[in-house]
């Protein structure tokens, strides 16, 4: 013999839970920063390694996201040029 026992959810107990944000998203927001970003600081930020943080960039833009690249004493700085 089974028992089958319905529990109905507590609304009060459930929790929204906020999506993580995808690498694509957080390193867009690396690269809208007013400095930019550099290659070193992309690589840190999410583990990559150098050739990975290249690729990512190309991703976007291939995604048609207008990047510029100027050179620094620091190296290589990528930032989203805004299109306004």
């Amino acid at each position: 013999m089974t028992i089958e026992i319905k529990q109905e959810p507590k609304v009060a107990n459930i929790i929204a839970i906020k999506a993580k944000p995808k690498r694509q998203e957080q390193l867009s927001k690396l690269l809208n920063r007013k400095s930019g970003a550099t290659i070193l600081q992309i690589q840190s930020a999410f583990g990559w390694q150098p050739h990975t943080a290249r690729a990512a960039l190309s991703t976007l833009r291939k995604a048609e996201t207008a990047i510029e690249r100027s050179d620094t004493d620091k190296g290589s700085v990528y930032r989203i040029v805004s299109k306004a």
